[in-house]
């Protein structure tokens, strides 16, 4: 559901391991490009009506951000960037800027349909898994 968090916030201090993104001055020009890489598992398609947020990079103003709310989908007031999944299957990087790179190739030259990239679940339990 898009009214209840359905993610894990981890505080991130700024110049540690995990502080990637677009605001680093030159002296930190490394940490403006990055590689995530993590596992995640996916249900069966057919119980995905929305998509899904794995990894969100956002700032955090601890006087007008409720951190409760970080981990909702549609709170993004602070985001710098995201990863989805969409129910097609789809990946989508996003900035908090607007841009969007989606990783949907067309199917059959129908422009209606996309083939994605991820592994759904099955109805045996298995598969699921990503990388």
């Amino acid at each position: 559901p898009r009214n209840r968090a359905t993610g894990v916030a981890v505080e991130v201090l700024r110049g540690t391991s995990l502080d990637v993104g677009m605001l680093h001055a030159s002296h930190n020009k490394s940490r403006q490009k990055c590689t995530i890489e993590f596992w995640y598992r996916l249900p069966e398609q057919e119980y995905v009506e929305d998509e899904i947020i794995l990894a969100r990079r956002s700032l955090l103003d601890e006087e007008q951000t409720d951190e409760s709310t970080l981990c909702l989908p549609d709170e993004n007031l602070n985001t710098l960037w995201e990863l989805a999944v969409l129910p097609n299957g789809s990946l989508e990087l996003r900035s908090g800027a607007g841009s969007v790179v989606s990783s949907a190739v067309s199917n059959h030259g129908n422009d209606d349909e996309c083939d994605g990239l991820v592994i759904w679940g099955r109805d045996d339990g298995r598969g699921g898994w990503n990388h």
